[in-house]
């Protein structure tokens, strides 16, 4: 099962990152009045087209993270291969209150701010409580991923990395010990550029 889903996020991957191709083709038929001849001229011209649209503000949401936080994030462009941002999440399970934020810097190794492949650090801190059991989880990650605009304002991103997750916890049974370490992280963004 883990196979396949890496070929679907690979296959979904290489199928998006490649820029678009527009081909046209023209036939041009010419007689010549005097001799009657017939000239027949083909051509195919096939351009390649690229979003080089400035952006320098994004706001996202990442709807797999619903499952356990609302959430919201902010980016505002540094330079062209340097975005940063913030965001703040709430659980969202009953039960459990609490606030987090989350702070992220994304490196465009190829220059094109907001689009494309990016390697972005971040850091994530929690405070979650429920009945007498509080904590205070903190997270320090890294995630390569791949962000694209399909409209001239719609955003799409997708992420994969690990997160180290650490932190104080207030619990006699130690419930929440068991979380300390390293887990995958997957992002899937939607959200608005500008």
């Amino acid at each position: 099962m883990k196979s396949l889903i890496t070929i679907v996020i690979t296959i979904l991957f290489f199928s998006i990152t490649a820029p678009a191709q527009d081909k046209t083709t023209e036939e041009k038929v010419t007689v010549n009045k005097e001799t009657g001849d017939t000239t027949r001229t083909s051509s195919v011209a096939i351009s390649v087209t690229e979003d080089i649209t400035p952006r320098n503000d994004l706001i996202v949401i990442n709807p797999l993270k619903f499952l356990l936080f609302y959430n919201i994030s902010y980016f505002h462009k540094v330079s062209e291969n340097v975005i940063v941002g913030g965001g703040f999440q709430a659980p969202t399970i009953s039960g459990i209150t609490g606030i987090g934020f989350n702070a992220e810097v994304r490196f465009y190794p190829k220059g094109n701010n907001m689009r494309g492949f990016y390697v972005a650090p971040n850091f994530s801190y929690n405070h979650l409580s429920a009945d007498e059991v509080s904590s205070d989880p903190v997270s320090l990650g890294v995630l390569i991923g791949w962000q694209w605009f399909p409209g001239d304002q719609f955003a799409i991103g997708l992420g994969i990395g690990v997160d180290h997750y650490f932190g104080s916890i207030n619990d006699a049974n130690d419930d929440f010990g068991r979380y300390d370490g390293f887990a995958p992280a997957l992002r899937f963004d939607i959200g608005f550029g500008w």
